[in-house]
């Protein structure tokens, strides 16, 4: 690693990835530094005894692909690795409503129209197919036939997937095959058929000069001592547990809305102008999930949820209640996920009462702590004939984040209440989707041994605005009142938008890299 680039990114998911790849395209020397390690096709866990080293942590398992943090009003699972989010996600692409942009949340100057060309531009990369009729597939019919039996129409979802021969990728030539109907979207897959953001964005920035550090924990930032000076970055090694500084005069924060938001609020005494907004808008994106156990009506039982892609389909109640319900599915020999969630004792051993303890410690303000391999032990279960269901919508955005009073720990505030309507009704139709089904319903905000909320879809914390005083980036991803420092990732978007952000979060990027290189200039 230099000690100068022009340009440090933090993080290398759909907000990373965009930004460096952009930015090393126009010839931009670009350092992207990255938390967790970089996976190739059979560094994924296959096997229920790898699962427990899929939870990272710095210094017991920097290896590991999903952190996943206790809080004291929730928890939240974040993917890890080069590829960010993209490694562990459904490769669900869908545009947001156009709604979504004229909650007064927003800047004015962000509207769906205003996005259209953006979202076009990361297909390029991402290519977003839906899936294909041939092999048919048992759990399309089964989501379809329930959905017929409830009177709602099921449609597919563009999800961002190879389907066919191998190939060279059009956009970053990584070599892929084609989908294999795994199940395994949201484990990693083993034969790179998913378009990720390392396959596609990371690899062709690395084509064009950009150097990507992975297992490099970014810390500390520093503001340049006068105006158009660089940006100071301290990191550490989690390999060779060492510590370093790298500087550039460009930094973009993208380490997601957890790490984007953590690093500005553990870094605030050194960066006095941001805004009072900080930590603001948290936003679950409304996840809930939901299961239809045991199916009898005819058309929709042995739905096999454990082939094909993990989502395929949905269900649109945007308009009459703001929310929408996916299917999902998991490899069949990891069924004791959906016992976790239910609550039924898959966790076994020391471990399980360690985690215990951890999380009665965040109600004293002990948060922001890691579940880790050594916490999880499980019994194997079956997955069964259950129907699983993603419900996403447009919570209310109204937790806050922030460094807890005494220890001084990262927390999310979070209160269900303020979008007790939308979880009032995800439950209800979930109930009438299983009845429709024949089958037993089972929908739980607060389900799993830990009785936490838990979201894999975390936004705001750094929420764009035009005022400073509402927000901390304005529309672009520039932060108020320091030149140079971006955020471009989940944390700055300000509202909920009631389906998977992956999109938008790319799409926000490509149009605040876009502004970034202009006003660089040649």
């Amino acid at each position: 690693m230099e000690s100068a680039y022009d340009a440090v990114v933090v993080g290398s998911g759909f907000g990373g990835g965009v930004s460096a790849c952009r930015m090393a395209e126009q010839g931009l020397r670009v350092c992207v530094l990255e938390r967790g390690r970089r996976f190739g096709p059979g560094d994924f866990p296959d096997r229920p005894a790898q699962a427990p080293l899929a939870f990272w942590h710095p210094r017991l398992n920097p290896g590991g692909m999903l952190d996943l943090r206790l809080m004291k009003d929730l928890a939240v699972i974040t993917g890890v690795g080069v590829g960010g989010g993209s490694l562990v996600y459904a490769n669900v692409q869908l545009r947001a409503p156009a709604s979504v942009f004229d909650e007064a949340s927003w800047p004015a100057a962000i509207t769906r129209a205003e996005l259209d060309p953006y979202y076009d531009r990361t297909e390029e990369a991402l290519e977003p197919r839906e899936t294909p009729p041939t092999p048919a597939l048992p759990k399309i019919h089964a989501f379809d036939d329930m959905g017929r039996r409830a009177g709602r129409t099921a449609t597919r979802l563009p999800i961002a997937v190879h389907f066919g021969e191998s190939r060279r990728h059009p956009f970053s030539g990584v070599f892929q095959q084609g989908c294999q109907n795994l199940g395994r979207c949201d484990l990693g897959c083993p034969v790179l058929a998913k378009n990720t953001v390392d396959i596609t964005y990371m690899a062709r920035a690395e084509t064009h000069g950009a150097e990507v550090y992975p297992l490099h924990e970014v810390q500390r930032i520093d503001p340049p001592a006068d105006t158009g000076g660089r940006w100071r970055v301290g990191f550490r090694d989690l390999q060779y547990r060492t510590t370093g500084t790298v500087e550039a005069p460009l930094l973009v924060l993208a380490a997601g809305t957890i790490g984007s938001s953590r690093l500005l609020l553990k870094n605030r005494g050194r960066l006095p102008r941001l805004s009072r907004a900080l930590g603001s808008r948290f936003s679950g994106n409304g996840d809930a999930l939901a299961l239809a156990l045991n199916p009898g009506a005819p058309g929709v039982t042995g739905a096999r949820t454990e082939y094909g892609p993990t989502m395929t389909s949905r269900l649109d109640y945007a308009d009459e209640f703001g929310f929408m319900v996916a299917d999902g599915g998991l490899p069949a020999n990891f069924g004791f996920v959906l016992e976790i969630v239910r609550g039924v004792s898959a966790l076994t051993g020391w471990g399980r009462v360690v985690l215990y303890v951890k999380n009665a410690a965040t109600k004293l303000g002990l948060t922001d702590t890691h579940v880790t391999h050594r916490n999880v032990k499980l019994r194997q279960e079956p997955i069964g004939d259950s129907l699983v269901f993603l419900m996403i919508g447009r919570d209310a955005a109204d937790g806050q984040i922030r460094l807890t009073p005494l220890f001084r720990c990262f927390d999310i505030r979070w209160r269900k209440a303020g979008s007790a309507k939308l979880f009032g009704d995800m439950e209800r139709v979930a109930g009438e989707l299983a009845r429709a089904a024949d089958a037993t319903s089972f929908f739980a905000l607060d389900a799993g041994p830990l009785g936490k909320f838990i979201t894999v879809h975390p936004l705001g914390g750094c929420p764009m605005s035009d005022d400073p005083a509402a927000g901390v980036t304005d529309d672009h991803g520039r932060v108020h009142g320091y030149a140079g420092l971006h955020v471009l990732d989940g944390s700055i978007v300000p509202t909920a938008l009631g389906v998977n952000p992956a999109k938008t979060i790319a799409a926000l990027a490509e149009r605040g890299v876009e502004r970034l290189l202009a006003e660089r200039g040649p």
